[in-house]
């Protein structure tokens, strides 16, 4: 994101009224320094002996490419996973003073801390065994009909192929709606089982090789035939389930209607009973996602027989829980989600997992004393001014964009009006009171954080939506648009270098956190987030033509991304990847409008480092490369193409710069050079 740097210092001299003397003056504070490199880059992570038009992403980052090492415990390693470590660290910090001060009894941070003991113990994990699952595994083997099988299927902690949960409502955002959607699958994606290609082939011959060990460690004499029965079964749900592609199209995949038409896709089950069964009220309005995959998986309740189905819930309800077991279940699920599906070789810390699991289960207890400790004031109000800047940029843009008609500009510009934006942290802190912890049951407490969670949603039906409500945690290294609420969130953990940085020159935030801000302002009004106004209402207030322009030139920037291939069979998905590739770009225009505007008129200043000058584009734009510094395992790099809704992130870089006409002239890009695209060709959308 870009923002105003507000390097306001003033000094005050204190006399003491009974002193005579004048005290000698002190000597000015040097400068404060960027936090990487001389103005907020390292250079030396660069590569100059490629041509910034051939590779920029190995350019800005090439040395650091060829020298890094991957951790043996990552699957992928980057700038984010860097900063990702660092909030890690200052989470644990903040679990560690307990030990010198212990929080109040009952308080949320006591509860996080009492979570955290139940997973640190290994020991106890060890001396109960399976006996967590034996009330689960023995409400399965209950079963005795339909009835009986819908019941367990919408009580908590079970897989199933559909599910219910709560959110907004996408035809009136104010209230929230039942939603319905597809699930129940172990591995990542419809794809792991229904592509023949070898290397799916392999996959589904480890995790056949996985479901007969974990059948083993349930006790089940025939654990092999078990597996295959299991994997049988989910390639039927698979069959059923959307594209990821396909759960892109707002207006087919997202339905909004009454109970009685949900029945209709439902019509084997008792849909009234099964909500019932779910704690929840009377149904009345709902959202379909993916419509068709929940008929699909519905169907199965009568397709498939009862042993199956039996066999399918006790692998998931071990296999899903497998890390708050023994040693062998979490070894087990180890070696095939990490080792096999990533290539991870050895497991993370404990710790390091421990607090992960506390960020999942019960984060904002540990969210409000990370802001305190790790968030200025001065951060957020930095921040808040930033994206002002960046608001006020696309403003300008969409005031002249000459692709779009006055109708639909006017609804695009009441859109931009009406963002909300979050910075940091929530204005008020989830209460988890009603949550029991014991130190002592970790699975016990993985249900516990489960029901608190699901029991929260269901209160909410009946309320106007609560729009404080965050996401994600203070801690998290991320940032959101949610296209309901028009709201775009920043917290605290992103808010630091490399993407954030109040001493580093304007032209690295605006490279980086700027492009950032402009990327999630940018989904606001990409393939997805164009289908809801300015309210959060899914409608089309789209002209026609305009809309045609629109997605001519978004397929446009899907058929580049399409032609960007890691591995000779296998490519980016540009209809996957539409919107965060719309937000990439249009971040980055935004970004760039905005630091231009910031200057006033003025020229950025030259800044020399060992003898090389790089002007203030060059910096802009070696920012956004340095954001996108990272690489991965093979394994994890494939299952990102087929399941990730963004590029890889090379081509965050080398699949934007192309199109944007300023690269070419900071970095001297000629035709010839291998990103070079003729003017004609490249896309400017935003």
């Amino acid at each position: 994101m870009r923002m105003k740097l507000l390097l306001a210092a003033s000094a005050a001299a204190l006399l003491a009224a009974c002193s005579p003397e004048t005290p000698a003056p002190q000597a000015a504070a040097p400068p404060a320094k960027a936090a990487i490199g001389e103005f907020g880059i390292d250079l030396a992570n660069a590569d100059t002996s490629v041509k910034p038009g051939d590779d920029f992403f190995k350019y800005a980052n090439g040395t650091w490419l060829k020298t890094f090492v991957m951790p043996e415990d990552k699957a992928r390693y980057g700038a984010f996973d860097a900063l990702s470590e660092k909030s890690e660290n200052d989470v644990k910090s903040i679990i560690d003073s307990f030990a010198t001060t212990p929080p109040a009894t009952g308080s949320n941070v006591a509860k996080a801390a009492d979570f955290y003991a139940s997973w640190m113990d290994e020991a106890r994990l060890e001396t109960r065994g399976i006996e967590p699952l034996k009330p689960y595994l023995d409400t399965i083997n209950d079963i005795s009909d339909k009835a009986g099988l819908l019941k367990v299927l919408a009580s908590d902690g079970y897989a199933s192929p559909f599910g219910l949960g709560i959110e907004a409502d996408t035809v009136d955002p104010t209230r929230y709606a039942v939603w319905g959607a597809q699930g129940g699958l172990g591995m990542p994606d419809r794809e792991y089982y229904l592509d023949k290609s070898e290397g799916m082939t392999k996959y589904r011959e480890a995790y056949k090789a996985y479901a007969t060990k974990i059948f083993e460690l349930l006790g089940d004499k025939e654990a092999a035939k078990s597996a295959d029965a299991v994997i049988k079964f989910e390639t039927e749900i698979a069959k059923g389930h959307w594209k990821q592609e396909e759960l892109r199209v707002a207006d087919k995949a997202f339905k909004a209607m009454d109970a009685p038409a949900f029945q209709k896709l439902v019509p084997n089950v008792d849909l009234a009973r099964f909500a019932t069964d779910l704690g929840l009220p009377a149904l009345t309005n709902m959202v379909a996602y993916g419509d068709t995959s929940l008929t699909a998986g519905a169907k199965l309740v009568d397709t498939q027989p009862l042993p199956v189905w039996k066999k399918y819930l006790a692998f998931h309800i071990a296999s899903d829980n497998a890390a708050y077991l023994t040693k062998a279940f979490d070894d087990a699920r180890f070696d095939f989600f990490n080792k096999t599906l990533s290539g991870v070789t050895i497991k993370r810390d404990r710790w390091k997992r421990g607090v992960q699991l506390l960020d999942r289960n019960i984060g904002e207890a540990l969210g409000e004393a990370y802001a305190a400790k790790f968030f200025p004031p001065e951060n957020k109000a930095n921040m808040e001014a930033l994206v002002g800047n960046l608001h006020s940029a696309l403003e300008s843009r969409l005031k002249t964009l000459a692709w779009m008609d006055d109708p639909t500009r006017t609804e695009a510009l009441k859109k931009l009006a009406n963002f909300e934006v979050r910075v940091g942290y929530p204005n008020k802190w989830r209460d988890y009171s009603a949550m029991q912890v014991d130190k002592a049951k970790l699975f016990e407490n993985i249900a516990a954080a489960r029901k608190f969670e699901w029991d929260r949603q269901v209160a909410r039906l009946g309320s106007p939506v609560d729009r404080e409500e965050w996401g994600m945690n203070a801690q998290t290294v991320n940032a959101s648009y949610n296209p309901l609420m028009n709201q775009i969130t920043f917290p605290a953990g992103i808010l630091q270098p490399p993407f954030f940085d109040v001493h580093a020159d304007p032209a690295v935030n605006y490279g980086a956190i700027g492009a950032v801000i402009g990327h999630e302002i940018g989904h606001g009004f990409d393939d997805q987030g164009s289908a809801f106004d300015d309210k959060g209402v899914q409608r089309d207030w789209w002209t026609a033509d305009t809309k045609a322009k629109f997605f001519a030139a978004a397929n446009q920037l899907n058929k580049q991304y399409d032609g960007y291939c890691p591995y000779p069979d296998k490519c980016i998905i540009g209809k996957l990847t539409t919107g965060e590739n719309i937000g990439d770009l249009g971040g980055m225009i935004m970004a760039y409008t905005a630091y231009k505007q910031s200057l006033n008129g003025a020229e950025a200043p030259v800044i020399e480092v060992n003898g090389v000058k790089y002007t203030g584009d060059q910096r802009f734009f070696l920012s956004w490369a340095q954001v996108w510094r990272a690489t991965a395992r093979e394994d994890m790099a494939r299952q990102l193409l087929t399941t990730d809704p963004h590029s890889p992130p090379e081509y965050r870089v080398n699949g934007v710069m192309p199109n944007i006409d300023e690269w070419y002239t900071a970095f001297n890009v000629q035709p010839g050079d291998k990103m070079y695209l003729p003017p004609e060709k490249r896309v400017r959308i935003w």
